[in-house]
């Protein structure tokens, strides 16, 4: 009978296989990680349609900007500038004085309190974890008062006129988002303010809140009042509407509110608006929540005594406003914790950054568009990684008073152990059609 032998596993070859598996387990990730290590052939074609993904759809989605998401982890001060409007001689509206300008400070800090806590909804959907903290401050930088007869009791949609008006006498004033009160009078309405633009970066916004006073007793104002309609109007500067009359309907719209208004139609509607899929919300400032007929809500927007509520995805629209929209030239802020880009995109869009940007290693940047950024940022381009200025541009925010940080380049390294070591090269920048860097540090 032939005899069968049995082999076994010696000790010394143990320690190879151990010692092999070792080295796999080093030069596998090293080989994984760095897949682009050298050479223009290790890059992908930039082509539309190919390697490169591009981004401004994720940049217009109000979803992105929901404070901790990666595009928004800043906490962003707008700076606002409060103007008084009186007739030539100075009567017709408040006085300057030291107690005018105490009780204008404590409106900011209610307006911080709202923006920084904001109440929970009255009637919150299901399913929603709603947020406290909506990344927005307000600092007011300026408080002037103005003699203009002819100015003094505007009417409707005169904004512009009076942020004209200002800037005539004041132009370091164009760099805030300027509150303007006046004894005016809209249609019965306490004042008006102007959405963002997304064509025009540097379109101005405004406020215009009518209120008249021209006695003394300044604890006779309802400043409480005032805070709220101010922080109403400033909604509309962030691109908020009214859910009483003028907010997204159609549950299909991009930025439809769900955690508003509720994934489908209310089980109160009965007859929505021509077009919409919803009903809107009642809107008046005495609206009583108590009373179960009534439909209006504590939302910011809606109009009430009892307004301060901010949803989520309102948050998102707001700072995606100071991100992409015109009123991003009033807001300031900065992250510690960067943008990191791992994978290839094209940016074709206008956008400003409140944070570091990491274009990290093995990927490509390829920029169209262009990117603001503030005082303390740079953008990182990884070993490995590269930025295509393609026509696009980088610069420093509008009204910044300083250069940003610049881009730094990582220098080349080696990865990988013993004859698995991989060269990676340092960071690559190409600037091609006209791409610009400007106003930096370094």
């Amino acid at each position: 009978m032939r005899k069968i032998e049995t082999y076994l596993i010696k000790p010394y070859h143990y320690k190879c296989i151990l010692v092999f598996f070792a080295l796999w387990m080093l030069y596998f990730p090293a080989v994984s990680a760095n897949r682009f290590v050298s050479g223009d052939e290790n890059f992908p074609d930039n082509t539309p349609d190919g390697a490169f993904k591009n981004k401004k759809e994720m940049f217009s989605h109000q979803k992105n900007y929901i404070p901790g998401q990666p595009l928004n982890l800043a906490v962003k001060t707008i700076f606002i500038a409060i103007n008084v409007w009186q007739k030539d001689d100075g009567t017709g509206n408040f006085k300057e004085s030291d107690e005018l300008l105490e009780y204008l400070g404590q409106v900011v800090d209610w307006l911080n309190k709202i923006f920084r806590s904001c109440p929970p909804p009255f009637d919150p959907v299901a399913g929603i974890e709603y947020l406290r903290d909506s990344h927005i401050r307000f600092e007011l930088k300026d408080v002037g008062f103005y003699r203009n007869t002819d100015l003094y009791e505007v009417g409707c949609f005169q904004g512009k006129r009076l942020n004209e008006a200002v800037f005539a006498v004041s132009p370091e004033k164009r760099k805030f988002l300027n509150i303007h009160l006046t004894p005016g009078n809209c249609r019965g309405a306490s004042g008006y303010a102007n959405y963002p633009s997304s064509g025009s970066s540097d379109a101005d916004s405004y406020v215009v809140s009518f209120v008249k006073h021209d006695r003394d007793d300044l604890e006779s104002i309802q400043w409480w009042a005032l805070m709220l309609h101010i922080a109403h109007e400033l909604g509309h500067n962030l691109d908020l509407r009214h859910p009483y009359n003028s907010e997204y309907c159609q549950t299909s719209h991009p930025d439809f509110l769900f955690d508003l208004f509720g994934f489908e139609k209310q089980e109160w509607c009965n007859n929505p608006r021509p077009g919409c899929d919803i009903c809107y919300h009642d809107g008046s400032w005495g609206c009583d929540r108590d009373d179960p007929e009534t439909t209006c809500t504590n939302n910011i927007m809606g109009g009430n005594k009892s307004s301060g509520s901010i949803t989520p995805l309102q948050m998102g629209r707001m700072n995606r406003a100071l991100a992409v929209k015109s009123v991003r030239k009033y807001a300031w802020g900065y992250s510690l914790v960067p943008y990191e880009i791992s994978f290839n995109q094209t940016w074709d869009t206008g956008i400003k950054f409140y944070q570091d940007i990491v274009i990290k290693s093995g990927n490509t940047l390829h920029l169209t568009g262009t990117i603001e950024v503030v005082p303390e940022a740079s953008l990182i381009i990884e070993s490995g990684a590269r930025l295509v200025i393609d026509g696009g541009k980088i610069t420093s925010a509008l009204y910044s008073d300083t250069h940003w940080q610049g881009v730094i380049k990582e220098p080349a390294r080696k990865t990988g152990f013993l004859f698995w070591r991989k060269k990676v090269p340092e960071g690559e920048m190409i600037i091609t059609n006209n791409g610009k860097i400007e106003n930096y540090l370094r």
